[in-house]
């Protein structure tokens, strides 16, 4: 064959980034490329001798322009607000998108200064506190602005798209499947219950806001980064991503379910401390914690053109189903 073969995903050269992107902008000749992490979007470090940025490079098929735009005007939004976020940078030509004809299409590149901080793996009381605030900060700093161009996190994106990513990874596992399947319907149905009752408050979330998306500096201070999942929906599934990342999901002994319980008082004192919240998003964001699970599973399942399938087995399948059931018993998230 003579035409270029079909590609899903290219691994753009160190050599082509520094050459076609980092030339474009105002950085040290020498700046130092490495291939940090591969993903949904492929992500290269760039460090300076004083200074540390991040370039992001999106799937071609996972994002639109729009939708990149979009992500820009909300975090200079709130960087201008005075909240501490990885900000993008502009290049010399006074743009924060760049344009790479890859091989499987056309794929956008822009440059985020780093967060300040450290990555925390185990969470303290004092640092959940000051992620609530934070998380309280970004959603009513993003009130203000004026709608954006950019998806909905409804029970679309995050039930119905998953299930049938999922789906055919269940051909053996018709059970487990109708399971899901049922428990999506429940999860869904508690959740419009929980409105009728008392209106959710609703706007733009950060989408991913799991404690690997955030630093703390020596003082506990956070600064936030990866806003590429957000989107309108909500605000107690943005609260539930906290509540499902605090402490490792398939810990379930009695100190992990306190620690757990205390960690998720200390992000509700500090996010009520600015605004407020009611009862029922409190429940609510129980019921997204599993809602979130069944979207992270069918998230998984759409990388395996980019990672291979070897890793989707049953005994991750069957980790998944155990911690969406656990959950739901526990906190009694359908009584």
């Amino acid at each position: 064959m003579t035409e270029t073969f079909p590609t899903e995903k290219s691994i753009l050269s160190i050599e082509g980034i520094k050459k076609y992107i980092l030339s474009e902008y105002d950085l040290e000749e020498n700046c130092k490329c490495l291939f940090y992490r591969p993903g949904l979007n492929d992500t290269y470090k760039i460090e300076e001798s004083e200074k540390l940025f991040y370039l992001r490079i999106y799937n071609s098929k996972w994002r639109t322009k729009h939708d990149v735009e979009s992500e820009i005007i909300l975090i200079k939004h709130l960087s201008a607000n005075g909240l501490d976020v990885a900000s993008p940078v502009e290049n010399k030509n006074n743009q924060f998108i760049m344009e790479i004809n890859a091989p499987e299409g056309i794929r956008y590149a822009v440059l985020f200064k780093s967060a300040l901080g450290r990555c925390v793996d185990k969470l303290d009381e004092k640092q959940s506190l000051n992620y609530g605030k934070m998380v309280s900060s970004i959603h009513e700093s993003s009130d203000k602005l004026d709608k954006l161009n950019r998806f909905n996190l409804d029970m679309n994106h995050l039930l119905e798209q998953p299930l049938s990513n999922i789906k055919p990874f269940f051909k053996n596992r018709e059970a487990d499947f109708n399971y899901l399947r049922t428990t999506a319907n429940s999860l869904s149905s508690k959740i419009f219950e929980l409105i009728a009752q008392s209106e959710l408050d609703y706007g733009i979330c950060h989408g991913d806001f799991h404690h690997g998306n955030v630093f703390f500096d020596e003082e506990d201070n956070i600064s936030v980064f990866d806003f590429d999942c957000f989107g309108y929906s909500w605000r107690a599934y943005d609260l539930s991503v906290f509540l499902w990342s605090c402490v490792p999901p398939y810990n379930w002994k009695e100190e992990d379910n306190r620690k757990r319980m205390q960690l998720w008082e200390s992000f509700l004192d500090g996010y009520s401390s600015l605004k407020p919240i009611s009862k029922d998003e409190i429940k609510a964001a129980f019921v997204f914690v599993a809602i979130r699970h069944i979207w992270f599973l069918g998230l998984q399942t759409i990388k395996t053109d980019t990672k291979g399938q070897e890793w989707l087995n049953d005994n991750y399948f069957d980790y998944a189903i155990k911690f969406i059931k656990k959950w739901i018993e526990t906190y009694k998230v359908l009584d």
